[in-house]
């Protein structure tokens, strides 16, 4: 039998990194397992890049948004490195999504503009939109250094003297008869009082009797060349936003992002995917519609884009939750030592320091910082 430990957090993506990062700033003795070597690509929080923003349709995020601002602006002046840069963010859709998002943000008092479509090129010559498209302005959105932002937090948690086991599986856990929580891996086990799962598409095979009625998909993560070499620098940080794209007459979806993981190559993909394999891998091959979605949007609004074939073309796997809120909280009222939290693709990246916050308060039986209701697990699982 290993050490101790008052919380064993499995799984090192964002979400369990931060949790167990403000677990061990609460004084709780943690353990962050991981069953590949840290930073690793099969999961979902691999790469460069990701988007930031207040703007977002479910306005309840915007206070976990504005602790994430807060705690990587401390981040940064602690450790003297840039974890994310303020680009602005284009959000543009057709029908009143957009009006509705800004009434939101006028509510919060969250600066922003909305502007017709067939002026967005005004802002950004390298977009073209008709009337039929609304842009929304948020002045606070940008592109976060994910793999920074990923390592920050694994090596905080280590520098107040957290714990980090790479490469080491999680088998089981098992409840003693005194009330602990054994934890079993494939290298030892280990004593705890609380267990918080955040391992993304993973969370079915250590709870195979409740039904989080969650489809994981794999997403195509599309980098695509301009046209014209001497119009590479249209995509760099200084001259392209982060931007989302909302065809609700054609029910697509697509995300942009400029050249931060390749120079001079536009992320930009569909927020669709294929479905996993049995055993949680990728498929062999992906099919074409997550290509050919991103290039009909390229050929009709980004002109200064090739839309022929991408440079390249990455995976990533997208967990999400039937109603797109993220699972948050004890398994079940019968299990309140055992927590989740998951299903934060497409949008939990950014607000994952206050995902991790929550849960770590949660863990500590402390009052919580944001208020975050809606992050509750009851509300869309079952127990079989």
């Amino acid at each position: 039998m290993g050490p101790n430990f008052d919380v064993v957090v499995v799984g090192a993506g964002i979400f369990g990194s931060c949790t167990a990062y403000h677990c061990q700033k609460l004084g709780l003795k943690t353990l962050l397992l991981e069953q590949f070597n840290l930073g690793h690509s099969n999961g979902s929080s691999h790469g460069k890049s990701r988007i930031i923003r207040y703007a977002h349709a479910s306005p309840e995020y915007v206070p976990l948004v504005g602790d994430a601002y807060s705690q990587i602006e401390e981040f940064e002046k602690k450790r003297g490195e840039k974890l994310w840069n303020k680009l602005g963010l284009l959000w543009t859709a057709t029908g009143n999504q957009v009006n509705e998002i800004s009434g939101h943000l006028k509510n919060l008092n969250i600066e922003h503009s909305v502007i017709p479509g067939n002026e967005i090129s005004n802002h950004y010559p390298q977009l073209k939109f008709d009337e039929k498209w609304t842009g929304l302005i948020d002045p606070m959105g940008g592109v976060i250094y994910a793999n920074k932002w990923l390592n920050a937090f694994q090596e905080e948690f280590k520098n107040l003297g957290g714990v980090i086991h790479e490469n080491e599986p999680v088998l089981s856990h098992t409840e003693t008869e005194t009330g602990g929580i054994t934890v079993t891996t494939v290298a030892d086990s280990y004593s705890t009082t609380k267990v918080i799962y955040t391992v993304g598409c993973w969370i079915t095979k250590f709870f195979p009797n409740v039904n989080f009625d969650i489809k994981p998909t794999s997403l195509a993560v599309c980098y695509w060349n301009t046209k014209e070499k001497k119009n590479a620098h249209l995509v760099d940080e200084k001259h392209f936003p982060v931007f989302i794209v909302k065809d609700l007459e054609n029910d697509e979806e697509f995300l942009g992002l400029p050249d931060v993981d390749y120079p001079g190559k536009l992320k930009f993909l569909t927020d669709d995917g294929d479905a996993l394999t049995e055993d949680l891998g990728h498929p062999d091959k992906q099919t074409d519609r997550l290509i050919e979605m991103p290039r009909g949007f390229i050929k009709e609004h980004i002109p200064v884009i090739d839309g022929s074939k991408p440079f390249t073309v990455e995976k990533c796997k997208y967990t999400s939750s039937p109603d797109h809120h993220y699972v948050i909280g004890p398994i079940s009222e019968n299990y309140p030592n055992i927590l989740v939290g998951g299903c934060g693709s497409g949008s939990g990246f950014k607000v994952a320091p206050g995902i991790g916050r929550a849960l770590a308060e949660m863990a500590a039986g402390k009052e919580r910082t944001t208020e975050n209701w809606f992050l509750r697990l009851d509300s869309m699982v079952a127990v079989r």
